[in-house]
Parts: structure tokens; sequence; C-alpha cells
């Protein structure tokens, strides 16, 4: 597996922990635009800079944006 592959993963569990294990809301989310990504959808984002989701998805459990 390579690097990118590891980080994309990582981002995944990320996500399925912010939705509690549901996968399908997960999914959703990360093909939908994201404000906190510039209107980027995460998804989309990961591939390139995924510490950049995984901020996101920080700031979001914390309460502290979109």
């Amino acid at each position: 597996m390579s690097g990118a592959q590891k980080d994309e993963n990582v981002v995944w569990r990320a996500a399925l922990e912010l939705f509690e294990g549901d996968r399908a809301a997960a999914e959703r989310w990360l093909h939908r635009e994201a404000k906190g990504l510039e209107g980027k959808r995460p998804v989309d984002v990961m591939q390139e800079d995924p510490r950049q989701v995984l901020d996101l998805i920080g700031r979001l459990e914390h309460g502290v944006g979109s």
C-alpha cells in the first residue's frame, strides 16, 4: 500500500468516526462540497492534501467549522 493510499484510509476512518460508524453518512459527506474546504469535496482534496481534510474533521468534531 502506498503512502497516498494509507493517507486516504486514515481520512476514511476519521470520517467514519465523525459519523459514528455510519458508512453511508460518511460517504455522503466525503462526496459533498464543504465550506471548510473552499467548496471542494473532501474526497477530491484528500487525494492531494489529506491533512486538510483531517483538520476539517477535527474542527467538526469540536464544533468549529462546517
